[in-house]
């Protein structure tokens, strides 16, 4: 992602007094209902396994394993390949050794978009890119910018599959809950040089949010809102950068108003506000389409941005947690 302009608006339990207390507490403390920071832990050290750049051998074998772990899940799966055209880096121009080679080739990307029917004809969407941005002089892992995100989504299916098996015969509607819900991977938000637009001005490609901007294509004008497989979409959250141990959010410019006041509404101990800081990452495409988007990120702590101390040294996974009960508690508002 690449930021545009920048201006900012703003235990152990102890004794239990009687048995009953304690029941709730422990009961509280085992909610399947909750995000689990262990199991953050495990997709997260799965993240950072290797690096996994669009089109290489290593995220094409970690789509599969996400396909799979969502599936088992019982989410309805599908890989939306894509082709798309990218800088060429083993060409002379762009300081490779091929005198012949054209600075740009195209290449293939997989999205990996999956889906839990709800009851009411309406789609919530919740995104983030699971590529990391290739390297040829460093192990660039990602774990906090696109590792975050994708534990969060993966732990986000489990518990809304738990919910809705756990809620089966509630009566009330009208939620973002109800919506059919959408995890959206995208593939190949990372930019192949160095810098955002370095593809623009060198070569005359877009080098950026692959994936995104092909899924944004799929979408559909109706007559009640923006719409994917003919169902409007009532909110699109794409995630980004938010598992730092020194976490700090950012809703940015350009997110829907409202759906902004419903979010922070809902904050406990997640340090989150609403800023006039515009940020270009994979929300960009279904802004200029007028889908209602919130775009949530970290951008005060950029130590280890794009650096090979992006590694799981500096994530919390409670911070994970935390920001994804709270995107839950969201999801049970009306909408």
């Amino acid at each position: 992602m690449k930021l545009k302009r920048f201006s900012i608006l703003f235990g152990v339990l102890g004794a239990c007094v009687n048995l009953v207390w304690c029941s709730v507490a422990v009961a509280k403390q085992q909610d399947p209902q909750l995000f689990n920071a262990q199991k953050i832990d495990q997709a997260m050290r799965r993240f950072v396994k290797a690096p996994h750049p669009m089109a290489s051998a290593e995220q094409k074998k970690y789509t599969q394993e996400l396909k799979a772990n969502l599936t088992k899940e019982g989410w309805e799966v599908q890989v939306q390949k894509f082709k798309t055209k990218i800088p060429n880096v083993s060409a002379e121009k762009l300081g490779g050794k091929d005198k012949k080679a054209n600075p740009v080739k195209e290449v293939e990307g997989e999205n990996l978009i999956a889906f839990l029917k709800g009851s009411e004809r309406c789609l919530v969407m919740v995104g983030g890119h699971y590529d990391t941005k290739p390297y040829s002089n460093m192990k660039f892992l990602g774990a906090n910018d696109g590792g975050s995100s994708t534990a969060a989504m993966l732990e986000l299916a489990r518990v809304t599959k738990q919910i809705r098996k756990d809620e089966a015969t509630k009566s009330d509607a009208g939620r973002y809950m109800d919506c059919t819900l959408g995890l959206a991977f995208f593939d190949g938000e990372e930019a192949t040089l160095a810098e955002w637009n370095d593809g623009e001005r060198l070569v005359g490609v877009q080098d950026n949010i692959h994936g995104s901007r092909a899924f944004a294509e799929k979408l559909e004008k109706q007559f009640d809102g923006i719409a994917y497989n003919g169902l409007p979409i009532k909110a699109m959250l794409i995630i980004d950068m938010i598992g730092h141990k020194n976490q700090n959010l950012f809703i940015t410019r350009g997110s829907h108003p409202q759906l902004a006041q419903k979010f922070l509404s809902q904050r406990t101990t997640t340090k989150i506000s609403a800023v006039n800081l515009m940020i270009e990452d994979d929300h960009v495409p279904f802004v200029q389409m007028g889908v209602p988007v919130l775009h949530i990120i970290d951008w005060t702590n950029l130590n280890e941005w794009h650096t090979d101390k992006d590694t799981l040294d500096i994530i919390s996974n409670q911070h994970i947690a935390d920001f994804g009960n709270m995107l839950v508690r969201f999801l049970k508002q009306k909408r």
